[in-house]
């Protein structure tokens, strides 16, 4: 079977592929010295503005309850989080960011960050939207494993229902499927 694919398209494709290994290449690396994840990072991004139940957080950050057990169990052993029984139903377990997490999370924002390229001619603003676009123009359902590159917007605290910001969300045009890269819960990856 021919593609009618426009031969830009495909290099463009090609380019994507590179460029995500080379940044989860370097996201690992930076990560390395700090003991965590990908994975793990996402989980603490993931319960940033407030305690959730493990079920909350797979479904914010997308991916299988399961498979977030053993990155949770991971973080809870080296002090990064506590799971405690809801008060109301005993079956959950509410996770929460201890002080070492949050100090842990903002170790890997920063050092994710600075394994990001400072080039001034790179247009950020722009390779965003395009990339966005691209994501969006993916059929929906097919990648079942992808996870969320960007931070969980605003949420309601499921005990006193404030809502809570987070401040390092991005900013418009970032929907739910703008933010997308794979990650760590690919296919025969290990998740932590």
């Amino acid at each position: 079977m021919t593609s009618n694919l426009d031969p830009d398209a495909r290099s463009s494709y090609r380019l994507i592929s590179l460029a995500a290994r080379m940044v989860q290449r370097r996201q690992d690396d930076a990560l390395a010295p700090l003991g965590l994840t990908r994975a793990a990072v996402i989980a603490l991004e993931g319960l940033a503005a407030g305690p959730l139940n493990q079920e909350q957080l797979a479904d914010a950050i997308r991916v299988q309850s399961q498979t977030l057990g053993r990155v949770l169990s991971r973080l809870e052993s080296t002090g990064h989080i506590v799971r405690n029984r809801h008060a109301a139903d005993r079956r959950q377990m509410i996770v929460e960011l201890t002080g070492a997490g949050r100090a842990a999370l903002e170790s890997a924002r920063e050092a994710e960050i600075n394994a990001y390229p400072n080039d001034p001619d790179i247009g950020w603003k722009v390779l965003h939207a395009e990339l966005a676009k691209f994501v969006r123009a993916l059929p929906a359902g097919r990648d079942r494993e992808v996870v969320p590159f960007t931070v969980p917007g605003n949420r309601k605290d499921h005990r006193t229902g404030a809502e809570h910001r987070n401040p390092h969300r991005p900013g418009r045009g970032t929907g739910r499927d703008a933010g997308r890269s794979t990650g760590e819960w690919g296919p025969g990856r290990p998740g932590a």
